[in-house]
């Protein structure tokens, strides 16, 4: 028996729309972390510093490093946020692409289900005709 490629080409589109929403949802999960991220170091970032009375030389400098520690581990946090929407982005246009190729697969092969329904049909109309020519040659009525 001959397997239908068509049928083979659906599986395996659907295998491929199965591991693009794998991928979508792996993608979106590491993007929410990394928005999380930038959100908590924004918020430590804008946290009040205790001044204290007497703001000293010593005491401005720890402000200062303390302010460029945070400022690069925000600028840290938004790459990485900008890196992983564009990722999400990547996997949701994978994910779309693999089901509009699924989509079209199924369609292929409901055609060509069709077309060899038609084809079967057309083959057992002519059969029948042709026994119907043999039965009337055989039994002599002379209606062929």
């Amino acid at each position: 028996m001959k397997r239908n490629p068509f049928s083979v080409l659906v599986r395996l589109r659907s295998i491929d729309e199965k591991h693009a929403r794998a991928a979508l949802a792996n993608t979106r999960q590491a993007h929410e972390q990394a928005r999380k991220k930038l959100e908590e170091l924004k918020a430590k970032h804008r946290e009040d510093i205790d001044l204290g009375e007497i703001l000293g030389p010593v005491n401005l400098r720890s402000l200062q490093l303390r302010g460029m520690g945070s400022f690069e581990q925000v600028s840290e946090a938004a790459v990485a946020y900008e890196a992983s929407e564009r990722a999400m982005h990547t996997k949701a246009e994978s994910w779309r692409r693999s089901a509009s190729e699924l989509d079209a697969a199924e369609r292929l092969d409901e055609k060509r289900n069709q077309e060899m329904a038609r084809e079967a049909a057309k083959s057992a109309e002519k059969s029948l005709d042709d026994l119907m020519g043999m039965l009337h040659i055989r039994a002599g009525d002379g209606l062929v």
